[in-house]
């Protein structure tokens, strides 16, 4: 039995140590690159438009809620009956959850639309990579922001921004 296992264990370590020797591994500095590619500027200028108008009528509401507070303030200090009160304070809560709504939403639409706009220079990005992969016959390449260790790998980034011709 104990010569078995030694086989296999023997066997599994000449397929990995041959598969190790055949694998050609790469990196890229796939931010540099994506920040260097024509065309990624007037992503954040479109990004940057879509943010301030977001912000604009967050700030209309938060204006509005700012107003109706004050409104309810004055009423308060006044003879105003309770249930008036409770419907200006029932207004103004629904006012503030409005405002919160709108504030998750848009951080979650900044973000949707940042993934529209991206999307294809990333996958212009990784076909470049892709091609540059196959053509120098590389088994794996990696992202060099991702990786903690490299020693043993080329850097494929200047080819990959030939490939797109980025100088």
């Amino acid at each position: 039995m104990k010569k078995i296992l030694v086989i296999i264990t023997i066997a599994l370590l000449c397929a990995t140590t041959g598969f190790a020797q055949k694998a050609k591994f790469g990196h890229v500095d796939y931010g540099t690159v994506m920040k260097e590619m024509p065309g990624i500027d007037s992503i954040q200028k479109v990004l940057l438009d879509y943010q301030n108008d977001l912000e604009e009528m967050g700030q209309q509401m938060a204006d509005e809620f700012k107003i109706k507070q004050a409104e309810y303030v004055n009423l308060a200090n006044t003879t105003t009956s309770t249930a008036i009160l409770k419907v200006k304070e029932d207004e103004l809560m629904k006012l503030y959850q409005r405002l919160q709504d709108f504030v998750s939403s848009s951080q979650l639409d900044i973000q949707n639309k940042q993934i529209e706009l991206l999307k294809p220079f990333q996958d212009q990005l990784l076909a470049a990579i892709k091609k540059v992969a196959e053509a120098e016959k590389y088994t794996y390449v990696f992202d060099i922001t991702m990786c903690a260790f490299h020693a043993d790998t080329d850097d494929l980034t200047a080819k990959v921004k030939a490939e797109l011709g980025i100088k």
